[in-house]
């Protein structure tokens, strides 16, 4: 396989528009692209397992490889309904079904992965306990804060545990405020994410995957862009990604190895 040279190769690192000198020309926080270069975007909820293997990735497909991670319901969506074309998205599958209806999307979804839903611990709750709903709806209640992302992975679980246990309206739901909430001696705030974007926050203490009663799995499912400049490489960097050299990556994250796809 040809080598990529390594200047090229350089320009396949994780891009901000706002921490590169050659990204001034693209939109604000979408991340700069060179001809030739496979654009990535995808969910912030398999960000680790990706920069983990993105060099093996470059290799296997013979292409630098510019990736962009955010909220698949958020900015990501927005940025590809507004026009951003890329090779490769991993979203979500109700983003896909409106991406898929907007045109966005060529047919084929492939799902990566499952990451389960996680409590992430702010603060000092020593013996917090969250292995049951009653448990988890009295540190719910409790927290002087309780902190998910309104378009992340793990809405989907924050609504059924707000359902479930009644308690929508009844908590310090923080999710929109701007900042970090602060916490004075004895309060806690209760993050609830991903667990690869709980294992990847060394601020908060895992407190391991929501309960199956309250649980509802990120399915992570990649898809080819309608427009892609390169839909081969786009379709190699699929392969590569169900294949087994991500699955140590995967499981060190705490996510699972999805199914094949159609």
């Amino acid at each position: 396989m040809k080598k990529i040279p390594a200047a090229i190769m350089g320009t396949a690192a994780l891009l901000s528009a706002s921490l590169n000198a050659d990204a001034q020309s693209a939109p604000p926080n979408v991340a700069a692209a060179n001809p030739g270069d496979v654009r990535l975007i995808a969910t912030a909820a398999i960000r680790d397992p990706l920069n983990a293997v993105r060099k093996q990735a470059q290799s296997a497909i013979g292409r630098p490889i510019v990736a962009e991670y955010g909220s698949a319901r958020g900015n990501l969506k927005d940025q590809i309904l507004t026009g951003q074309d890329f090779e490769v998205a991993i979203l979500l599958p109700d983003v896909d079904d409106e991406l898929e209806a907007a045109g966005k999307i060529a047919p084929g979804r492939f799902e990566i992965a499952r990451v389960p839903v996680a409590f992430g611990l702010r603060g000092e709750a020593p013996t917090l306990d969250v292995s049951s709903p009653g448990a988890v709806k009295a540190a719910m209640l409790n927290a002087k804060s309780v902190k998910y992302s309104p378009t992340g992975a793990a809405l989907m679980t924050v609504k059924k545990i707000l359902s479930t246990l009644d308690i929508a309206g009844k908590i310090h739901d923080s999710s929109r405020a701007p900042g970090e909430v602060p916490l004075a001696a004895g309060e806690y705030e209760i993050n609830i994410y991903p667990l690869s974007e709980i294992i990847a926050n060394r601020r908060l203490k895992n407190l391991g995957a929501v309960i199956a009663q309250l649980q509802v799995p990120a399915i992570i499912e990649a898809t080819v862009g309608k427009n892609a400049a390169d839909p081969t490489a786009a379709r190699a960097l699929i392969r590569f990604l169900q294949g087994p050299a991500i699955d140590q990556a995967l499981k060190d994250s705490g996510t699972e190895k999805g199914g094949i796809g159609k």
